[in-house]
C-alpha cells in the first residue's frame, strides 16, 4: 500500500515540476533614484506560473520584498521601485523567485 501511494504522489507532482522552470536571468539597472529590476522568466500562462517574490538587499541587509499575484508578460516581470538605501558604493543583491520553482539572483554594486 505504502508503494501504491508513493507511486501515486510521484506520478501526480512530477509533471509540475517538469513544467516549472526557475527564472532565467535578472537584469538591474539603478538611475535616478529607481532601481529597475528585470526578471527574465518565460511561461505559458502568467497567472498559474510567475515570478511570485523580488527580495531587495542593500549591502546584505534585507530592505524590500516585492510580492507578486501574476506576471506582468508571458517573458518577464518588470518592476521599477525607489530604495533610498541605496547610495554610491552600495552593493545591491536582488533575488527573484517562482511561485512553482527556484529563484536566480544578481547582484549590482553602484557608482
Amino acid at each position: 500500500m505504502k508503494k501504491l501511494l508513493l507511486t501515486f504522489i510521484c506520478v501526480a507532482f512530477i509533471p509540475a515540476f517538469l513544467m516549472a522552470n526557475p527564472p532565467k536571468k535578472v537584469v538591474l539597472s539603478y538611475t535616478a533614484g529607481k532601481l529597475k529590476v528585470e526578471a527574465i522568466h518565460p511561461v505559458k500562462d502568467v497567472k498559474t506560473h510567475y515570478v511570485n517574490l523580488i527580495s531587495i538587499k542593500v549591502d546584505g541587509k534585507l530592505v524590500k520584498e516585492i510580492n507578486l499575484k501574476q506576471q506582468l508578460s508571458a517573458q518577464e516581470e518588470l518592476v521599477e521601485v525607489e530604495v533610498p538605501e541605496i547610495k554610491p558604493g552600495s552593493v545591491v543583491e536582488v533575488k527573484a523567485r517562482c511561485n512553482l520553482y527556484g529563484a536566480k539572483s544578481e547582484t549590482l554594486k553602484v557608482k
